[in-house]
């Protein structure tokens, strides 16, 4: 069972990706150093910055939603494992 704060983490990089991928700005944080910059930046609770290992583990751990076009064709559970492995990717460094 996910606790409360990583469940509130999870809505929000749902929501922080997906106006990337609205704005057509994903593609951009390729690196480890900038994705950061931008998850962190776009955070809407400043208290405290996530760390590129916790974003990983989420990643890795296949945790993260992401939002899937409407008239995509390949399955979302596909989609969302492909996706996480990229984030996760680029977090490796």
């Amino acid at each position: 069972m996910s606790s409360q704060n990583e469940i509130n983490t999870l809505l929000e990089l749902k929501k922080i990706l997906h106006m990337e991928m609205l704005n057509m700005t994903l593609h951009l944080h390729n690196t480890r150093e900038k994705m950061m910059r931008m998850l962190n930046r776009n955070k809407a609770l400043y208290k405290n910055e996530w760390t590129a290992e916790y974003i990983l583990k989420l990643a890795s751990d296949n945790k993260i939603d992401w939002v899937i076009g409407s008239d995509d064709p390949e399955p979302y559970d596909t989609y969302k494992k492909e996706m996480n492995a990229r984030l996760a990717e680029i977090l490796h460094g």
